[in-house]
This record gives C-alpha cells, structure tokens and sequence, in this order.
C-alpha cells in the first residue's frame, strides 16, 4: 500500500523523488528515462516452482542502453522467513518424508547465477537470492543491458527499530557476497555493477519516512 501511495502522492501518478534519487546517483543511468512499469511482474525462475514475485518492475532508457528496474518494497518484515540454508535443509527434509519439490535443485540453479560460493550464501536470506536472480533474469526478457534491484524501504509510525535494522544487517551481508565492499555506501546510493549469469546489475536502497 505504501508503495502505490509513493506514486500517487497528489493523485497523479509521478515517481517517488527518493527512488529518482537513488536511480541517478549512478553514472550509467544519467539521463535516463522511465518508459513502462507494472506492479507484481513475475519472473520465470531455473527449475519448474514458483517465480519470482517484483513488487514493481520498471523498464527505462538512457541515451546508450536499455535498463530494467525491479524493486522490493519493505516495511520492516524480514527478507523472507529462511535463510537459503535454512530453506534448502527443510526443503531435503520435506523430500525425505515423501513430499515432492523441486526446492533444492532450484536453489542449486540460482547459486550458479551468482558469485560466491553455497557456504558463502548458506546464511544469506532466500528471498534475496531470488530477486537479484530474478532482476538479473528479468533484464535478459526485456533486451536491457543493465539491470537495477532496489529495496524501497517504508518507515512509518509502526515499523520498528530493531526490525529495520534487522534488515539492514541481512542487505548488507548480501552485497558483501555479491561482492560490493562491505564499506560501501549502503542507503540512498547505488552500488555495482556486479555480473548475474552474464547480466550486469546495480543494486541500491531508497528510503522513505511516512510521517
């Protein structure tokens, strides 16, 4: 909800200043120009299972490339409930009491997008791998040459402090693995590229106080 509120802030549909913000902190996106977007776009993810879910998918040009935007917007709710060893464990836990799922290839197909290793991704959030893989994928559908995933963080009157800085501390340990230094500006500045599955990629926070 606070999403689309971002957007029609005077009823008239016009980008949150704080995205804009975010997007031209990088040279590579001077200029650019948003053409198209839709909420809730899914992106086909490697083995049969769910995709993944962008809250907001944008496609965007500058003079000299093609750019797909996907964001994630975030109150103070977790990047998802397990992290991927986490999910991984259960999902080969499931499998062993007859259920069928195809959870443990599919992890093991995403992590061969990403640099790193599984040990380095083991305490990084699942939902995290799925949205730079899924941005990264959703950049090649759309013909871009850059592909961008932002968190639209919302703090409000009710998210709370220990919660958002939860979060923080999960995005952080993703870039470190995505390998974007660990002493790089984190908020309100985008970060990259960083190459997933062949796909360059920026990734970034904006943040929005609702007063």
């Amino acid at each position: 909800m606070e999403l689309a509120k971002a957007w029609f802030t005077d009823g008239r549909l016009s980008t949150p200043a704080e995205l804009m913000q975010l997007l031209l902190s990088h040279p590579r996106l001077r200029g650019l120009k948003l053409i198209e977007g839709a909420p809730e776009r899914v992106t086909t993810l490697p083995v049969k299972g769910e995709g993944r879910n962008h809250d907001l998918w944008l496609s965007g040009e500058t003079e000299r490339e093609r750019v797909t935007i996907c964001v994630e917007a975030k109150a103070d709710e977790p990047f998802g409930n397990e992290t991927i060893e986490e999910y991984r464990t259960a999902a080969l836990y499931r499998r062993e009491r007859g259920e069928s799922t195809g959870a443990p290839e599919r992890i093991d197909a995403l992590l061969k997008m990403v640099p790193g290793s599984i040990a380095d991704w083991g305490p990084i959030r699942y939902q995290l791998l799925t949205a730079i893989c899924g941005t990264a994928l959703q950049g090649k559908c759309d013909k871009a040459t850059l592909a961008v995933f932002v968190v639209h963080e919302f703090q409000t009157i009710k998210t709370r402090r220990e919660f958002l800085d939860r979060n923080r501390e999960d995005y952080e340990r993703f870039l470190t693995v995505i390998g974007i230094p660990s002493f790089a500006s984190t908020d309100r500045v985008l970060n990259g590229p960083v190459t997933i599955d062949g796909m360059e990629c920026l990734v970034g926070k904006a943040i929005r106080e609702v007063k």
